[in-house]
């Protein structure tokens, strides 16, 4: 088991960017220090990017995260961006489970869904 670490980097000056580093495992053991992050990562910045790839496994809680973290940004007015869902493991996960998708969700008003391209 690889666990799961998260660094953080604040990009840029005023209206930074704060970016949220993932390296080993986004799965359910995990689930929480995710979220955590991604939440605390909302409270600071106006926008976050999410790189995913030092990600080396994956699971549906992660995939969930990730949908429940691109709501969270829009509800709150904020921005999320995310990085390396070109990762082999994370494009094999997110097939699999059928999060590839034509259009967003009925929250992607703004279009950002990151299954459809809103991402890199």
């Amino acid at each position: 088991m690889d666990g799961l670490t998260i660094t953080r980097e604040e990009v840029g000056g005023e209206n930074a960017t704060l970016v949220l580093k993932v390296n080993g495992e986004l799965t359910i053991p995990f689930a929480g220090e995710f979220s955590t992050a991604l939440l605390d990562a909302f409270d600071g910045a106006g926008r976050v990017l999410v790189n995913l790839e030092g990600v080396s496994a994956v699971d549906i809680t992660g995939l969930q995260l990730l949908c429940s973290a691109h709501r969270s940004a829009y509800g709150r007015e904020k921005e999320l961006a995310v990085e390396g869902l070109t990762n082999p493991i994370l494009e094999e996960a997110a097939c699999l489970a059928g999060f590839r998708r034509h259009v967003g969700c009925a929250v992607d008003v703004g279009k950002s869904c990151i299954w459809i391209g809103g991402y890199e």
